[in-house]
């Protein structure tokens, strides 16, 4: 009996730091896409990479509030962030050998029909205590460890 109490009280601290470290990731987050926008400001100009750069400041926010409201994170988000990030990193290499390009395209092409193949699927969650399974087709999601 001991043991299963010891247990508990160790899920509920990991959860309470990983909830500090989401308002941290959040924090940083905000202070990140601040930081840009004075940048932009200053330089009086707005280029592609710095709109895929905010575009991944609000993925990350979103990933986060997403886990925050339903302890799960929908799996397309991390996916669509790598997409974004891939992007940006071809956007930013001017000088590059052709065949990065093409990987950097195939690796895009990957994740894009990951996230299709997820969005796709019916989404098959662990049954409620009281009820059966949920399958609402609402895409994949990563549960809470």
């Amino acid at each position: 009996m001991r043991l299963e109490g010891d247990n508990v009280k160790i899920g509920k601290l990991i959860q309470q730091v990983e909830s500090f470290f989401l308002v941290v990731i959040a924090i940083l987050t905000v202070i990140g896409a601040i930081k840009e926008m004075y940048l932009i400001g200053l330089k009086r100009d707005v280029g592609l990479q710095d709109l895929l750069l905010m575009f991944l400041y609000v993925e990350v926010l979103g990933m986060v509030a997403a886990y925050i409201t339903s302890q799960q994170i929908p799996i397309t988000l991390p996916i669509f962030i790598a997409i974004t990030a891939i992007a940006r990193v071809a956007i930013l290499q001017k000088e590059q050998e052709p065949i990065m390009i093409v990987y950097e395209s195939g690796a895009i092409l990957m994740l894009a029909i990951a996230a299709a193949v997820v969005n796709l699927r019916p989404a098959i969650r662990p049954a409620a205590p009281s009820g059966p399974p949920s399958n609402d087709g609402a895409g994949g999601t990563m549960p809470r460890a």
